[in-house]
């Protein structure tokens, strides 16, 4: 059987633990406790690789920033997803050594592989659109990956193209109406919903305890909103083990949900 090794490189720790629920609850399984000998090769041994830098005895601090191991790994059928928390735009070079080692894998011309046969890599990545729009996205995306594979892969998101072997994709987050917006435009809605009050007394807190004055180092309302309403729920826990645990989110809102439909489309289009 065919088996293709797929990397979902997302922004932040909250698109992994989203991107992931929903596609639990559309089939996919959780594949976090493989052991890392056991995944396919030659994945493993990148993984092992990357693992052997953990050993911080042996690194600096700036090392250490740079090991690169998925947040959460699923699987379907012979497909097995790897998603990656890579930073936003000021951590391209992340997401570009990251391609450049799935590139690599792969055998060029009269080289021996070291892949086994039947076996196939990608790397999709899931970004913000932000307040730029698909193809402005699309259009940094592009010169991105042509710094390491001297190619422009993209018109819109949404599409594949394969490149001497290597699967690339791409998905933009906007909000449901227009081409701008974030992750948290499909979130916050979807957790709010059958859950009004919660989420509207959470903003009149924030709203009226917020001082510009005390100087935020980093404030984000959505993400505040997220933090305050997780504490109902599950104590003293991230804004990411709410999305990945918390009721605010369900089956059945995911499955009746648009954009979550959209989200899993494009990943199920990935398989083989």
């Amino acid at each position: 059987m065919a088996t293709q090794i797929i990397a979902i490189l997302c922004e932040g720790p909250h698109d992994v633990e989203f991107i992931s629920r929903i596609l639990k609850h559309n089939g996919y399984l959780s594949n976090d406790k493989l052991k890392i000998k056991d995944f396919p090769v030659p994945i493993n041994s990148l993984l092992k690789t990357e693992a052997s830098k953990t050993n911080v005895e042996d690194l600096n601090l700036q090392e250490v920033r740079q090991v690169l191991l998925p947040s959460s790994t699923l699987k379907m059928d012979s497909n097995y997803y790897l998603l990656y928390t890579m930073g936003g735009d000021s951590k391209k070079d992340v997401r570009k050594q990251l391609l450049n080692d799935f590139f690599t894998l792969i055998p060029k011309e009269n080289e021996i592989s070291s892949i086994p046969e039947g076996t196939s890599l990608g790397i999709v990545y899931f970004l913000d659109s932000d307040d730029k729009g698909i193809l402005t996205r699309i259009t940094e995306l592009n010169e991105e990956i042509n710094e390491v594979l001297n190619i422009k892969p993209f018109t819109n998101h949404k599409e594949l193209f394969i490149h001497q072997g290597l699967k690339l994709g791409s998905f933009i987050f906007t909000e449901t109406d227009n081409e701008k917006g974030k992750l948290e435009d499909l979130l916050m809605p979807l957790m709010k919903e059958k859950n009004e009050k919660i989420f509207d007394d959470a903003n009149i807190y924030l709203t009226k305890n917020f001082d510009n004055a005390r100087k935020a180092q980093k404030y984000d309302k959505d993400k505040s909103i997220i933090g305050i309403v997780g504490q109902l729920q599950i104590s003293g826990a991230s804004n990411t083990v709410c999305i990945k645990k918390s009721d605010y989110l369900n089956e059945e809102k995911i499955k009746a949900n648009d954009k979550c439909k959209e989200i899993v489309d494009f990943v199920n289009s990935l398989i083989i």
